[in-house]
């Protein structure tokens, strides 16, 4: 099983939600189990590590986390993730922010993203400034407060700015991630995550939107409609794997979002005049 996050916290109701406005949204999670677990974000994530150790691989790298720890991801991100430990113990204040958020906070503080090399992951280890701040984010939250929120995005900003310090031009190669994604964020989203994607109630639920603003967001960024998009995208997707990969033509079918493989071949010959496996032998 795949867990989208932020949109399995909020469903579910986790004992600590803490929402400012639409532009971010704050939880507090405490996991025990030793199991391997897929993860995919929709909305950018930052984790403060409070408690027990846990290892995060990505396709492009493996990180070990201990207590005092950040890790920063940019959304769509696919990870593995699992707990380590003979306890199983697990404790972390997760905070979602969309682009929005950021934006504002490179705005407000000027931050300039010139240069080269994008970064979806990025992680600090625990440190003398690192530890007390984050003691002092989970201190806020179990507080009720009456300008709790903006004292929330306050600490928020205080930790990223101590992030931006402690090394810049990593921390900047995050931003900077965020900054080339953000005119084409549901797009991004909805790529990542096509394997996951049967309809269109899916797609909206995954870039968090409605249907309508859907509709509109796609036919602005590819003049095409929700269900267009979605039949061109599994169509292209399945002609590259069939091309460039020994899957079985059953398996890509389902990676590709199709119910059948007898399904999948009637769509891909209405869209490439062969059936898929006309179509790997003529590209082979």
């Amino acid at each position: 099983m795949t867990y989208l996050v932020p949109n399995y916290f909020l469903e579910d109701k986790p004992h600590t939600v803490i929402s400012s406005d639409s532009l971010f949204t704050f939880v507090y999670m405490s996991k025990r189990s030793k199991k391997v677990i897929s993860v995919r974000n929709t909305t950018h994530v930052m984790i403060l590590i409070t408690g027990g150790n846990k290892v995060i691989r990505s396709n492009e790298r493996e990180v070990n986390l201990k207590e005092g720890d950040i890790v920063l991801l940019t959304q769509g991100s696919y990870l593995m993730s699992e707990i380590l430990g003979e306890q199983g113990e697990y404790n972390a204040l997760l905070v979602y922010f969309n682009d929005d958020f950021i934006m504002d906070f490179i705005a407000k503080y000027k931050i300039n993203l010139e240069g080269e090399g994008v970064n979806n992951l990025i992680y600090f280890s625990s440190g003398k400034l690192l530890q007390p701040l984050v003691s002092s984010y989970k201190l806020y939250l179990n507080q009720e407060l009456e300008q709790q929120n903006e004292i929330i995005k306050l600490k928020t900003e205080e930790i990223l700015l101590h992030l931006l310090t402690k090394d810049k031009p990593i921390f900047v190669s995050w931003l900077r991630a965020i900054s080339l994604s953000s005119k084409d964020r549901i797009l991004h989203i909805l790529e990542a995550n096509l394997d996951l994607i049967s309809d269109i109630e899916d797609m909206a639920k995954l870039a968090r939107v409605s249907k309508q603003e859907l509709r509109t967001k796609l036919k602005e960024s590819t003049g095409m409609n929700s269900k267009e998009w979605l039949d061109s995208r599994r169509l292209e997707q399945s002609a590259l794997l069939l091309k460039n990969s020994d899957e079985s033509i059953g398996s890509i079918a389902t990676s590709c979002g199709y119910a059948t493989a007898s399904w999948f071949g009637v769509q891909f010959k209405k869209g490439y005049g062969v059936t898929p496996k006309a179509y790997r032998e003529q590209n082979r």
